[in-house]
């Protein structure tokens, strides 16, 4: 999650921390006034072993570390679960930063199987000036044609990324529920009415939405290594982080610093929209996937407890996945009729263990044999390659039968070669 951290003054407010990228609440910098601080009692003590893992893991746990709601705030605004933080630590360093220069960096795991339009609800509890707020930092990444979209929805169980309440009288702003994960946004930020309620009007609101939301997508502070470019020197440690800590360099974004971008970690409380430096690391991040005309995104689903692979052409079929199947992302497009393409892809089930099968040969399983039956067509595609087509193999695991289908020549030992199952335009990784 991310804080942002606000100097309560009467000249100013600092938007010191919406801090680390990685899993980012907003926090404050520090308050004037100490009675402000939220004090740390003994039975919010991090334990030595969550310590230490975060410290594998390359963040920096000397300041900003605290017991929050379900987890650990971290560098005063990622939150972590105790599950999250053992993973990290599964999974060994992330990418270590070389120098301080303030630019444009992205965590380890982003969001695919774009182009995706993603859901985003907005607690009903925040006024008219929050919601436009909210309107308004949607629009803004809509209005850069980048491969994701966001788009408000009522339906708060269905929507992909959740911004809801809380109240706590400290310098937290507000949180981001972390970075992306199996392939989808972080599913929750959190706004504290302490600051975004229905009486005030501040100017950093859609900042403050767009920020989280950035955070959430995968992005992180653009001064992470230092602070004290947007936030001053307010008496903490500068550095949200030091050593291996998820960061990495977006291309042909600066070197040198850039004021005003959306993922500074300060702020003065002024509306602060996208820079050139922010579209272009926005639009690199999540550039445009052309789908050819006539052809839609076929997504690759994995299911974990059976081990089939599954493809399907139809998003609303299981969207970002459910508990049984995880998205992969998008593997291949193919026809949506035969006007663009003439051989039909044949699908098909198997009763027994649920493995699906995919064919253009109509003779193999027909209208369903072997134990498959038939549950239609995926699309169309070409028995022979064309001009711009790729070959999409065919192959089946030896231990379960599951059978898998890329654009990339596999070479492992439980996976057998069963050929080319048909040519159509390949997805660009």
């Amino acid at each position: 999650m991310s804080f942002m951290i606000i100097k309560s003054s009467w000249k100013k407010f600092l938007f010191c921390c919406f801090s680390v990228a990685v899993f980012s609440p907003l926090t404050s910098c520090k308050k004037d006034n100490p009675g402000d601080v939220v004090a740390i009692n003994k039975s919010d003590e991090v334990p030595k072993d969550i310590i230490s893992k975060l410290q594998e893991a390359g963040f920096d746990t000397s300041e900003g570390l605290r017991k929050f709601q379900n987890g650990y705030l971290v560098e005063y605004d990622i939150l972590f679960t105790a599950e999250q933080i053992n993973e990290l630590s599964a999974n060994g360093p992330l990418v270590s930063i070389p120098n301080g220069r303030v630019e444009h960096y992205r965590t380890n795991k982003l969001v695919v199987a774009t182009p995706r339009v993603l859901q985003v609800f907005m607690d009903t509890g925040f006024g008219s000036f929050m919601q436009n707020a909210f309107d308004d930092a949607l629009a803004r990444y809509n209005n850069q044609n980048i491969g994701l979209s966001f788009q408000r929805t009522t339906n708060s169980a269905n929507a992909d990324i959740r911004i809801v309440s809380f109240f706590e009288n400290s310098l937290t702003l507000g949180v981001s529920g972390g970075n992306p994960s199996n392939g989808n946004p972080a599913t929750t930020i959190q706004l504290n009415t302490f600051y975004y309620n229905n009486t005030t009007t501040r100017p950093d609101a859609a900042t403050t939405i767009a920020h989280e939301i950035g955070h959430a997508i995968g992005f992180r502070h653009t001064d992470f290594m230092d602070r004290r470019f947007s936030c001053g020197n307010e008496g903490f440690d500068p550095n949200e982080g030091n050593g291996d800590n998820g960061a990495v360099h977006i291309p042909g974004t600066p070197t040198n610093a850039v004021g005003n971008s959306w993922m500074l970690a300060c702020s003065n409380n002024t509306n602060r929209p996208f820079t050139n430096q922010d579209i272009i690391a926005l639009t690199t991040l999540y550039p445009v996937k052309v789908t050819p005309v006539g052809f839609q995104s076929v997504y690759r689903y994995y299911s974990g407890s059976n081990g089939d692979h599954f493809y399907t052409g139809n998003w609303g079929e299981l969207g970002k996945g459910n508990s049984t199947y995880t998205l992969e992302g998008i593997e291949f497009y193919i026809a949506s009729t035969q006007a663009y393409a003439p051989a039909p892809v044949y699908r098909y089930r198997s009763t027994t263990n649920n493995y699906h099968l995919y064919t253009t040969n109509w003779a193999e399983l027909g209208n369903g044999s072997n134990g498959y039956v038939s549950e239609g067509i995926l699309g169309y595609a070409f028995g022979n390659q064309v001009p711009g087509t790729v070959p999409i193999y065919r192959y089946r695991n030896t231990k379960n039968g599951d059978h898998f289908y890329t654009q990339v020549q596999m070479n492992y030992s439980d996976l057998v070669s069963e050929g080319i199952a048909f040519y159509t335009f390949g997805y660009q990784y």
